[in-house]
């Protein structure tokens, strides 16, 4: 029983070993690795390639840690959540697909009806068939734009609460709780 709390509990603590922060800079940019320790002159970043590089805290803007962001130009931590509010467009997107398919069909079914028929055959001389190729071809453009409108995720911030700063005796140090 024992060997098995310690393999399940290795299983559960290996993500989060070999889990990678990505620190993104004013200048937009961003490098990999874990945050090991907060000095005077910055933060001492252990990239993935095991380099170690010190980024001066002036120059950071944000750090995320898997769905969990820190702000530091605001001092906010957020959480980012991916939704998708607009799923129910999708039964607009198939209803405006089917009519742009019934108005292709109503066009060449207009354009056999004109071609085939003789001068005498025919009752109603116009044609219609350029209308129902404009519908045809608008309510399909407004079908894909639905679609992608439904399908889209959207970034939430769900925000958590300010950066906590802790006291030492020997001074101030910023402590970052992920």
């Amino acid at each position: 029983m024992k060997k098995v709390a310690t393999i399940l509990l290795l299983l559960c603590l290996i993500p989060h070993a070999f889990a990678a922060d990505t620190i993104v800079t004013k200048k937009n940019r961003k490098y990999h690795g874990k945050v090991i320790k907060i000095i005077d002159k910055g933060f001492v970043v252990r990239t993935v390639e095991g380099s170690i590089i010190v980024i001066p805290k002036e120059n950071i803007s944000k750090i995320f840690r898997g769905n969990k962001v820190l702000d530091l130009e605001e001092g906010m931590s957020y959480y980012l959540e991916v939704r998708r509010p607009f799923l129910p467009f999708i039964v607009l997107s198939i209803a405006t697909g089917a009519y742009a398919v019934k108005k292709f069909q109503d066009y060449q079914n207009e354009r056999e009806r004109v071609k085939n028929s003789t001068l005498g055959d025919l009752v109603d001389t116009s044609d219609k068939s350029k209308t129902h190729l404009a519908w045809c071809i608008a309510s399909g453009l407004f079908s894909l734009g639905s679609f992608y409108v439904a399908i889209r995720p959207m970034e939430v911030k769900v925000p958590i609460g300010r950066i906590n700063v802790s006291t030492t005796s020997n001074g101030i140090t910023v402590a970052l709780h992920f």
